[in-house]
């Protein structure tokens, strides 16, 4: 049975990250988004962070981390996302990356690099897969052959892979100290058969970071090119130590979908809060504007929603939490929320007015962050809907349940 009540340990995380949103990411979320994308990385947030554990708290306790699941991470993003979705966004990645490395690992690869992340309070991971010519190929919507899809060539000379090619719109790319990388092992079968993942240090000789992209949200998240020229790879770097698909891969993009959506939903709390509290503060026509009914009409409508958001996410997750990960419900999670934020955060600044429109107030940078997500983690919103449609057709064929 779905229960929306938290745990003590829930609650205490939940307070966590929600005291440190408001006492160090709120107060300058403004100033990181308006900044140079080249210098708005900000380290002291994710040093203060790491020493509540903020960054580590995806690893099991027994390597240093507290073992949150994927709802208690909805929870805490949901707080952290509030304040500013940039600094919430580095810190989820790390945990995302860092699942990677305690599933897929093998012993030696755990024992080589997760404790070296965990002491240091400057070590962020990153997760490269999307090439310039390559985006939507990585979605699972289909398989493609040999000589399309991911062009990053990873060739075995002798104890080493060697590594050639470009990544792009990297996610920490300009900042991480550690990435896995998927690469073409084999280019003649398809993409699904030929890739595999290794464990990319950034001080590896022969890798650089490229251009460093400039967004009009989500500002403070940095994405960049990755180059790969003759980059040696040890083979004990070959992530889970063979070549192929790895085995939590599908589990993984259930956990992408729910990331997001735990971002956007974050961000739509946020602009509601705003344009209810300006709604009661500014006055036309001798009243609170909240007492029009056309203000309370918008309101009605973004107040439903926020909640059917939430729900559907809190299903989500807890359904990949306690039951088996279902890519068409996180897809649906995904698509749902995306758009219902959209709606919020421009209602929201509708309410504003022509305030909503200036940059000293974060109602307009909700609404640029909010459109970033229409396209983030798992592909545009109708390359999401494609595969939950081909996993529909696919139940019924199987003669499983649709739903």
């Amino acid at each position: 049975m779905l229960e929306f009540d938290l745990t003590e340990e829930q609650r205490a995380l939940q307070s966590l990250a929600r005291d440190f949103a408001q006492r160090e990411i709120q107060p300058v979320a403004l100033e990181l988004d308006g900044m140079d994308v080249r210098e708005s990385f900000p380290w002291d947030i994710v040093k203060k962070g790491s020493a509540l554990g903020l960054r580590t708290m995806a690893l099991p306790p027994e390597w240093g981390g507290v073992g949150a699941d994927l709802l208690t991470q909805s929870i805490m993003i949901d707080e952290l996302a509030y304040a500013d979705m940039s600094c919430c966004k580095i810190f989820s990645q790390c945990w995302k990356v860092s699942r990677h490395l305690y599933m897929a690992g093998t012993e030696d690869q755990k024992n080589r690099y997760i404790p070296s992340f965990v002491e240091d309070d400057t070590f962020v991971l990153g997760q490269a897969i999307t090439e310039p010519d390559v985006g939507s190929d990585n979605s699972g919507y289909y398989d493609p052959p040999a000589g399309q899809g991911l062009a990053l060539r990873a060739e075995r000379q002798g104890d080493y892979f060697v590594l050639n090619g470009m990544k792009h719109m990297i996610a920490n790319g300009p900042v991480a100290k550690l990435f896995v990388v998927t690469a073409r092992t084999d280019p003649t079968v398809s993409q699904n058969n030929g890739v595999s993942r290794f464990i990319v240090p950034s001080d590896t000789p022969g890798f650089s970071i490229g251009r460093i992209h400039d967004k009009f949200g989500f500002r403070a998240y940095p994405n960049a090119e990755l180059i790969f020229e003759d980059v040696k790879i040890p083979v004990e770097d070959l992530l889970g130590g063979k070549e192929g698909p790895a085995s939590e891969e599908t589990y993984m993009r259930t956990v992408g979908s729910i990331e997001s959506s735990s971002h956007t939903m974050g961000v739509a709390r946020a602009a509601f809060d705003a344009a209810v509290k300006f709604a009661n503060e500014r006055v036309q026509g001798g009243k609170p504007i909240i007492q029009h009914q056309a203000v309370q009409n918008t309101l009605a409508e973004l107040y439903v929603a926020l909640q059917a958001g939430r729900t559907l996410l809190w299903r989500t997750a807890w359904t990949s939490t306690y039951k088996e990960p279902d890519a068409a419900l996180a897809g649906a999670c995904k698509v749902f929320c995306a758009e219902a934020t959209r709606k919020i955060t421009q209602g929201a600044m509708e309410l504003f007015g022509g305030v909503g429109v200036m940059r000293d107030l974060p109602v307009q940078k909700y609404v640029r962050d909010s459109l970033i997500m229409l396209h983030h983690a798992g592909g545009t919103q109708s390359m999401v809907k494609l595969k939950i449609g081909k996993t529909l057709e696919s139940r019924y064929q199987q003669g499983l349940p649709v739903v």
